[in-house]
């Protein structure tokens, strides 16, 4: 059937958990972002910092051990995990691979095992032995049908082995235009039209793609959602770390929606569209707190002053009733 804009962000606020006092620590989200090495620090904290902004109770990151202490400077809010290796890390005498199978992937899994999403990817790096690593945690989170937000480095990865995530309808993958014309092309998929080359990607790999541009396109099998309310055209980078945050926490809750942690009409919502709809709720919030940031300081806009308007972002798009997205056209879900 065809939604709004506005009957579909309707859909999203349904996900949202109430505020109850019978709730416990954990329930309301609890995320794990996998990124971060030497090199790269800022990436992973502004997605899980979004997360837990976003509304997520817990918010963790998994990070390569020489990044551990400079994203724990950035705050204290978040739990920061130095269990990964780049190969030149690997302590002198020691066999990479057994390092990472014995020491480094018991660490993982214990923490994975008490995570409802995951974010993989923002300033991960391109090391052989942390990719390597990367693709055994991919196949112990479909062991355990753990959800899995794939970005930046992840995509890297998953262009050359597309199939450690293929046919995971758990998985949702968020490349920008640069990212989503590499993957098309390492699927051997090319279409004139962007949105039907979003539709063949997403359908050969089985899982939910968002093609971030100035409109982004969301898709999930048959449903091809669009999300295009005004953000800014300023294209500071770590912009997108920020948004895998935010989709990952209305994935927990729409894990939680369909476990009926609170009380609420049944059938409104398919567990197939959860996917889409976070991915719509989040594409506002982000779109909206970039408009925020823009506004206040202009061309000067950085990923930080996008950050930090997350929380006016959500309270004006989510909890706002009154909120209304200028409709441009119908959208299929």
């Amino acid at each position: 059937m065809n939604k709004s804009a506005n009957e579909l962000l309707q859909l999203v606020r349904k996900l949202v958990p109430p505020l109850s006092p019978g709730f416990y620590k954990g329930q309301a989200g609890r995320i794990a972002v996998i990124g971060g090495c030497e090199d790269y620090t800022g990436a992973p904290y502004f997605s899980a910092h979004a997360a837990a902004v976003f509304g997520a109770d817990l918010s963790h990151v998994v990070c390569e051990k020489q990044a551990a202490a400079v994203i724990k400077s950035y705050s204290p809010n978040l739990m920061v995990h130095p269990y990964l290796y780049e190969s030149d890390n690997v302590p002198v005498g020691e066999d990479a691979n057994n390092w990472v199978d014995t020491k480094v992937l018991p660490k993982v899994h214990g923490l994975l095992d008490r995570i409802h999403v995951v974010v993989l990817g923002p300033g991960l790096g391109r090391d052989e032995l942390m990719l390597s690593t990367v693709e055994k945690i991919i196949a112990y989170l479909r062991e355990k049908n753990t959800a899995v937000v794939l970005d930046a480095d992840a995509l890297f990865l998953i262009c050359q082995k597309p199939e450690i995530i293929q046919g995971y309808d758990r998985a949702v993958l968020t490349p920008n235009i640069v990212e989503f014309k590499r993957l098309a092309k390492a699927l051997g998929v090319e279409h004139d039209d962007l949105e039907e080359e979003t539709r063949l990607v997403a359908k050969k790999l089985g899982v939910t793609v968002m093609r971030k541009g100035s409109e982004d396109v969301i898709v999930n099998g048959d449903i091809l959602i669009k999300s295009s309310l005004q953000g800014s055209n300023r294209r500071a980078g770590g912009q997108g770390d920020t948004l895998t945050g935010n989709i990952a926490t209305l994935l927990a809750w729409g894990d939680a929606y369909s476990q009926g942690l609170w009380s609420h009409p049944q059938g409104e919502i398919t567990k197939n569209q959860i996917p889409v709809l976070a991915c719509f709720g989040a594409s506002c919030v982000t779109r909206y707190a970039a408009r925020l940031a823009f506004n206040q300081v202009g061309r000067a806009m950085q990923a930080t002053d996008l950050h930090a308007k997350v929380g006016e972002a959500y309270k004006a798009v989510i909890e706002d009733q009154s909120f209304s997205i200028p409709d441009k056209s119908s959208t299929k879900i």
